[in-house]
C-alpha cells in the first residue's frame, strides 16, 4: 500500500509504467495547450518538420561501457506554444541496452538554414548486458545544432544525458553523442 496524499492507492505494477502511460496519453493531443503557432515564431513551423528521425553515436563515451547506439525519434506535428511539442521514441545499444520514451521538443530556428533542438524526456530503461543506471524510470535531456539541407532533410549534431535524477539510489548516468538525419 502507498500512500499518495491523503487517499491510500494500491498498485501491484511496475510503478514507472503508470507515470510513462499517463505522460504519453496526455502529450498526443492536448487541444487545451494549443495556441496561434503562426504568430509565435518564424517558419518553418513544426508541423512542416513532423516525423521520424533517426540517430546513430556512441553513449558513456570516455567511460567503462562505451558502445554504439542506435535510435528512432517520431516528432508530432501538435505546437502548443513557441514551438513546443511531442515526440516519443526508442534507442538500442550495441551491448543490448534500450530505452522507450515520450517527450517534448522546442526548434529554435536561427534563420532559414540553422536550428538549435532543446528535448526532454521520460521513459523506461533496460540495461541488458550494458551499464546499470540505476532502475527503469530514467530521464534524458539534451540539445541538438542542426542544418536544414537541400530537399527538406535536416541534420544535427547532439550531446544528451540519461539519468533518474536521483529518483533511485544509484544514478551513475550516462551521456551520447548523436548524429541525427530526419526529412
Amino acid at each position: 500500500m502507498r500512500r499518495v496524499g491523503y487517499a491510500a492507492v494500491r498498485y501491484r505494477g511496475p510503478r514507472n509504467v503508470a507515470c510513462v502511460l499517463l505522460l504519453s496519453g496526455s502529450l498526443t493531443a492536448p487541444a487545451a495547450f494549443a495556441c496561434n503557432a503562426d504568430s509565435e515564431h518564424d517558419e518553418p513551423r513544426r508541423e512542416d518538420e513532423s516525423g521520424l528521425s533517426v540517430s546513430t553515436g556512441v553513449i558513456d563515451f570516455g567511460k567503462d561501457y562505451e558502445t554504439a547506439e542506435v535510435g528512432i525519434l517520431h516528432r508530432f506535428p501538435t505546437d502548443w506554444c513557441l514551438g513546443l511539442g511531442p515526440n516519443v521514441g526508442a534507442f538500442v545499444t550495441a551491448d543490448g541496452s534500450f530505452y522507450l520514451f515520450t517527450g517534448t521538443d522546442q526548434r529554435i530556428n536561427i534563420g532559414r538554414s540553422w536550428f538549435v533542438d532543446v528535448i526532454t524526456s521520460v521513459g523506461l530503461y533496460e540495461a541488458g548486458d550494458g551499464k546499470d543506471i540505476g532502475g527503469q524510470l530514467e530521464f534524458r535531456s539534451g540539445v541538438a545544432v542542426g542544418r536544414r539541407l537541400r530537399g527538406g532533410s535536416r541534420v544535427s549534431f547532439g550531446f544528451f544525458h540519461l539519468s533518474n535524477s536521483s529518483y533511485y539510489r544509484r544514478n551513475p548516468g550516462v551521456n551520447s553523442l548523436l548524429l541525427r538525419w530526419s526529412r
